[in-house]
């Protein structure tokens, strides 16, 4: 008597694991593709979205380096979100 493995056997729901992990991937996918779009901005990584780099004592302070003081950095699919778009603006 044979008995067949679990990686064959259907999940409960009635799909395989795979495909419940291939349904999650194409999900966060989409989630980070939006977040890209319609978030292209995130707290600069440097100042903390603060700005200002203080000096120890926290008396003076000066524009952060990175951000130039906006506190902002791109975020990094937004960065090639924009590059894929003036490549195809270039190519029409």
């Amino acid at each position: 008597m044979t008995h067949p493995t679990p990686a064959t056997d259907p999940a409960p729901g009635g799909l395989p694991w795979w495909l419940w992990l291939t349904l999650a991937a194409i999900v966060l996918a989409a989630v980070k593709v939006a977040e890209w779009r319609w978030r292209p901005f995130a707290p600069c990584w440097c100042c903390k979205g603060n700005g200002k780099h203080h000096r120890a004592d926290r008396k003076a302070f000066r524009d952060c380096w990175w951000c130039s003081g906006s506190g902002r950095r791109k975020r990094v699919g937004r960065r090639l979100w924009d590059r894929f778009a003036r490549v195809r603006r270039a190519g029409q």
